[in-house]
């Protein structure tokens, strides 16, 4: 007797065994300690041309003595079946061509992965650089939506696939496209649902253990792995190798997409799957190695940083619950009961979460406000809650009539989420949400048809992708991470409260008292050094890296270490230059139109690991509170650092503010003002003095000669500055550049210098086309652009009157046509101060015209 067919079908599917691999490289399964092969892809004498029998010979017969030495001490330096060992331009013998070589141990096996390398002419290094400026981009960006966004166009710009999406897991198991990058002629799926049974349980498994999955070619013929399986004998588990067949369901899935190649990369964030960056292109495709190690590397840093902005929403809407709680526990009555305090202030506690209404549950008594189910149904509900782990910990749900079953709940009570009070009376504060109705857009209608086959009854992927509208009722709106951490700072401080109430031991009520003041100290700081030293972490790897392998070990292995430190600061993993740790920071305080407001000015000086981190804790400090009291809180204001060597041979570090609000001293000392006036002192041996005077904040920092590893000859530093930048406010303009990542240099510092619309194109064709409908105010042409140069858009725009100006990065070799000899040329690399020059010379030149 057969299963049914339904959508566990797809959820049983053994998709990690498959016997079979992907035909674009080869496969050979050894024995761990003796090397000898156990089975071997039936496309391997194709791929390096080995013609005789390989099953039983040693893995240095086949790929040669030097490429299987090569294989093992890789595998060594891996250390586990999870981390894969790299081997770059390997020669095999009877092959002239060079192999990657992909090396992982698992189930009690040796994989050796085979595939030709790159012959595009891109070298590791190639790949590494572009991965180092891929991070350092999604580096400068804070919140959730703006980090996929420029995922989805970096991934893109790295790897050359038509379509990349950041696909995001929802509560329920669906997930969202909530970025996309793609060809122009391409319909989008932003915003679209796809159902949890696209991406079966198994998969998900999967994208968890093995982080980047390429398939190079949907309609490829599986490649069998020989022998067949004895009796008994335990099938080839396939989970972590990187040519893994496909599910031919999944196949035939990407074809309804019209796909013939896919690049999966996961995002993980606290150990589980958040969501895929999910590449598509319309022909088969294969992605050299070094690429897809520094695509898994963007990645993961991709996840952090993820993980750092929903954190840093979490802390921040945590420390104002707690402000505005400590607003309401002082309107208490000291002399009036805590039950009776709580139900008089329900309201004022509703307002600290957005929700329709709230309850109270406390002795037995339930007190309501707002849209929430009567008395009579509460006994019920806390039993429920009880049952499903609500007693110790925040639980939420969007579906009470689901939960429940009850006709209290649906339309006006429709969701809770529920915070306990108390470990032994059973209290909770309740926040109840009224149902939200609405369409949903799923990508094609979420079903899946089964289909008869020689081999049995089996589900089909949909066909159609084309949106597919659902309306939804009887359900809330989900409960955010950041609401769930309110609700969790709401019970901590209540919690803290009952026990300020009860009869328990004072020692107990001190312990509790002093772990959350600890607690609330560590909110405030935690995400803003956690992001420096995220920063720090991958701009000092990459810069000792010496391979790409080098670089995948060295920045994982400290970006874990990093994600394990919740409650600790990190110091540099080297020692550090003094005047790139200010400029660092004081860097995210300038910006266009006023380029001064930071001055540096010192000698080159060199910290050790110690002096490094504790100065970048007190200079984030002086540079946090110049922004949000001092001179960096008004746009006249400045800050002017300088620093020298002392006669005692110490370092001095002066910071003058001026221009900003006339400053009073405080009259308390914050934990901001106690970390700078002690870390130097009591970590160094050092000093801080700080005067708070009328015109500005003023203080000196020492730090003893034994924390200065170098001290460098030379010029001192000089006061950074930028040439006053012309405003494109208003302005449309035209970007022909056929570099990716150049163009989009170009178009962030134009976007930065005001304009209002850039349309970027690669190609000359492309560029005319765009013409026909849209002038642009201003042009800037790449003259050069492969086999092409840009003479014909700029013939089209001298027509319009349109003003141009040229880049190129040939110097001053570059032969311009003598016709446009008046256009400015701008040579690259190009920086926001020269391209604003150049610009504003050839608007002061262009003459009024019409616009079309």
């Amino acid at each position: 007797m057969t299963d049914p067919v339904d959508l566990t079908n797809c959820d049983r599917e053994p998709i990690h065994i498959p016997g079979s691999i992907q035909p674009h490289g080869a496969m050979l399964v050894c024995d761990p300690s003796s090397y000898r092969v156990q089975f071997a892809s039936e496309n391997l004498a194709r791929t390096i041309g080995h013609d005789r029998d390989p099953l039983g010979a040693e893995l240095s017969a086949i790929i040669g003595p030097e490429a299987a030495h090569d294989v093992r001490n890789a595998a060594a330096q891996a250390g586990g079946s999870q981390i894969a060992g790299i081997v770059l331009a390997a020669r095999l013998p009877r092959t002239e061509d060079l192999f990657d070589l992909i090396v992982h141990q698992h189930g009690g096996r040796t994989f050796v992965e085979i595939e030709p390398s790159d012959r595009s002419g891109k070298s590791a290094e190639d790949a590494l650089e572009t991965t180092q400026k891929l991070i350092r981009r999604i580096g400068r960006e804070s919140e959730v939506q703006s980090i996929v966004r420029s995922a989805a166009r970096l991934v893109r710009g790295m790897l050359g696939y038509d379509r990349v999406m950041v696909y995001q897991f929802l509560h329920n198991g669906a997930g969202r496209v909530i970025a996309e990058a793609k060809r122009p002629n391409l319909g989008s799926f932003l915003g679209q649902h796809f159902p949890a049974s696209d991406i079966p349980v198994q998969a998900r498994s999967l994208y968890l253990a093995n982080t980047i999955r390429m398939i190079a070619d949907a309609s490829y013929a599986p490649v069998r792995l020989v022998p067949p399986l004895g009796a008994g004998e335990t099938p080839v588990d396939m989970t972590f190798a990187q040519m893994r067949s496909v599910s031919p369901i999944h196949c035939e899935y990407l074809a309804n997409m019209g796909v013939h190649a896919s690049l999966s990369i996961s995002i993980v964030v606290d150990g589980e799957l958040w969501g895929l960056i999910a590449c598509h292109h319309a022909v088969p495709k294969v992605t050299p190695l070094p690429l897809r190690i520094g695509a898994e590397l963007f990645g993961q840093y991709c996840s952090l940083q993820i993980a750092l902005a929903e954190r840093r929403e979490e802390v921040t809407a945590a420390k104002l619950a707690s402000e505005r709680l400590d607003q309401i526990v002082s309107r208490l009555n000291s002399e009036a009961p805590l039950a009776e305090n709580l139900r008089s202030h329900l309201p004022d506690l509703a307002a600290l979460i957005d929700c329709d209404g709230a309850a109270l549950w406390s002795a037995g008594e339930w007190t309501a406000v707002g849209a929430a189910p009567p008395s009579a149904a509460a006994p019920v509900l806390i039993e429920k809650l009880r049952a499903q782990g609500a007693a110790d910990a925040i639980w939420w749900t969007q579906n009470l009539q689901g939960l429940l079953g009850s006709e209290h709940y649906g339309r006006s009570v429709a969701g809770v989420l529920a915070a306990p009070l108390s470990s032994t009376s059973r209290d909770y504060l309740l926040f109840f949400r009224s149902e939200e109705a609405h369409e949903l857009e799923w990508a094609g209608e979420p079903i899946k048809i089964s289909l008869s086959t020689p081999q049995g009854e089996r589900l089909s992927p949909r066909g159609s992708f084309e949106l597919w509208r659902e309306e939804v009722r009887g359900l809330a709106r989900p409960w955010t991470r950041a609401e769930q951490a309110v609700a969790e700072a709401i019970r901590t401080y209540l919690r803290d409260v009952v026990l300020r109430h009860s009869e328990r031991s004072a020692e107990e009520h001190s312990r509790l008292e002093h772990r959350r003041r600890i607690l609330n100290d560590e909110l405030n700081h935690r995400v803003k050094n956690i992001i420096a030293l995220v920063k720090s972490i991958a701009q000092q790897t990459g810069a000792h890296a010496q391979s790409v392998a080098d670089y995948t070990v060295s920045l994982e292995g400290r970006l874990r270490a990093l994600a394990f430190a919740h409650d600790q600061s990190l110091a540099g993993q080297n020692s550090g230059d003094l005047a790139t740790l200010i400029e660092a920071e004081a860097g995210l305080y300038r910006y266009r139109g006023a380029p001064e407001r930071v001055v540096l000015s010192g000698r080159p000086v060199r910290l050790d690991d110690r002096a490094f981190g504790a100065v970048a804790l007190v200079i984030h400090e002086l540079m946090t509170n110049a922004a949000k009291y001092g001179a960096l809180s008004l746009p006249t204001g400045c800050v002017e650092i300088s620093w020298g060597i002392a006669e005692n041979g110490g370092c001095e570090i002066d910071w003058v503010e001026v221009g900003g609000p006339k400053v009073e001293p405080p009259q308390r000392t914050g934990f901001g003002s106690r970390l700078i006036q002690s870390t130097l002192a009591y970590d160094l041996g050092g000093g801080a003095e700080i005067k708070y005077l009328p015109g500005g904040v003023q203080a000196r920092l020492t730090i003893p000669a034994r924390h200065l590893a170098l001290i460098a000859a030379g010029a001192p530093a000089q006061p950074r500055s930028e040439a006053r930048r012309t405003s494109l406010e208003g302005l449309d303009v035209l970007l022909v550049e056929d570099q990716s990542l150049i163009a989009m240099d170009l178009e962030d510092t134009l976007r930065q210098l005001g304009a209002r619309e850039v349309r970027a194109f690669p190609s000359v064709a492309e560029a005319i086309h765009c013409l026909a409908e849209f002038t642009p105010h201003i042009a800037v042409l790449d003259f050069n652009l492969g086999t092409e140069t840009s003479e014909a858009v700029a013939e089209r725009l001298e027509a319009r009157q349109a003003p141009f100006i040229f880049a190129t990065g040939y110097g001053d070799s570059v032969m311009l046509p003598s016709r446009f000899a008046y256009a400015p040329v701008i040579r690259k690399p190009v920086s926001a101060i020269a391209l604003a020059a150049k610009i504003a010379e050839a608007l002061g030149a262009a003459l009024p015209r019409p616009r079309s």
